[in-house]
């Protein structure tokens, strides 16, 4: 099959949405298909992780008023000498740009927070007319959309959700982190959530417990006053962004994130909650957007914004990790990276 993903957002940017597009283009290839990647990012920044992969990667770093159609005008011409299959958008505001009588199958992505802009309605619902298929990361992502808008005709979509699993690891005996949270440093994450449970339970439960952030993001300056605010210190640590997930992972015991939600920001699904899975952490998430939907009795799922309910689930989790361990490597097991691209691939 000839695979072309068309996406503003690629690795080796870290994210949700570049986590997702990335792996739709690797695995693919890894499956002997010939996949091209059309993709936004700077040239000079990228050049050392495209040289290493085994598909083509096209950068397009120019002002994004120019970037647009300049792509897109690559794209036609691709078309003429290459015979595609599948077209992989990363959301609307790529397919906006696309040819809509350009024959090959469209699909396009939507995550949650690029449909929640109600001003762009009547943009958004003539992008996605050009597909022919789209796919949600969460039942709450596809009732969200059907929420705020129209209902589109004759349109095909299904639920996929966004997460690719290379091996389902042994835990690590030795944990140095009690919790974790591997995200984008954002106040919807909940991260100022969990180190006010942290000082609940130092000063009410008498537990010291260590917990590990892992990102970046703009509360990073916030998040280290709350540190301070709550005597953490000797508690939290901010860990480097370019240390790998993984040995977090490895060196923790419960992954926590309690998402909440805000007028212009949700939580579609929770992509790390799988990863954490994979090296069986249990995980502590909030009834928030798509979350909850990133586990499945393998953790909790806490009342959103509280506090308390947030800090008696932490207890309660590390009173029975093993239990959540073995159904966290339960859970994981369905996002191996071959069940998941054949999702991707055989849909629609």
């Amino acid at each position: 099959m000839n695979i072309l993903v068309y996406t503003q957002c690629f690795a080796p940017k870290l994210g949700g949405i570049e986590s997702v597009m990335t792996n739709i283009a690797s695995q693919a290839a890894i499956l002997g298909h010939n996949v091209k990647v059309l993709a936004d990012g700077s040239k000079y920044f990228s050049s050392k992780f495209d040289n290493n992969q085994k598909f083509e990667i096209h950068r397009f770093d120019q002002l994004k008023f120019l970037r647009k159609r300049i792509k897109s005008n690559f794209a036609n011409n691709l078309f003429k000498d290459n015979n595609f299959d599948k077209v992989f958008f990363d959301s609307w505001k790529s397919l906006e740009s696309f040819d809509k009588n350009i024959p090959i199958k469209k699909i396009c992505l939507i995550h949650g927070n690029e449909i929640l802009n109600l001003k762009k309605v009547d943009r958004i619902l003539s992008s996605l007319k050009k597909a022919d298929g789209i796919i949600f990361n969460s039942l709450y992502t596809q009732k969200l959309f059907f929420k705020n808008l129209k209902k589109l005709h004759n349109q095909k979509y299904k639920i996929i959700y966004p997460a690719f699993i290379k091996s389902i690891e042994t835990p690590n005996s030795k944990k140095k982190y009690d919790l974790c949270t591997v995200a984008r440093l954002e106040y919807r994450k909940g991260h100022h959530l969990v180190l006010e449970s942290l000082s609940l339970l130092k000063n009410n439960h008498k537990l010291i417990l260590k917990y590990a952030i892992l990102g970046n993001g703009p509360e990073l300056s916030r998040l280290k006053d709350l540190v301070m605010k709550y005597n953490l210190i000797k508690q939290v640590s901010f860990i480097d962004e370019n240390i790998k997930p993984s040995r977090i992972y490895n060196e923790s015991k419960i992954h926590i994130m309690p998402t909440i939600t805000t007028p212009d920001s949700v939580e579609g699904f929770g992509i790390s909650n799988i990863e954490a899975a994979a090296f069986g952490l249990p995980c502590i998430v909030s009834d928030s957007g798509g979350t909850p939907e990133s586990i499945n009795k393998n953790g909790k799922i806490v009342k959103e914004n509280n506090i308390k309910d947030l800090t008696m689930s932490v207890i309660d989790v590390l009173n029975n990790l093993d239990k959540l361990s073995k159904k966290s490597h339960q859970m994981a097991k369905k996002f191996e990276n071959i069940k998941k691209i054949k999702e991707y691939l055989d849909s629609f």
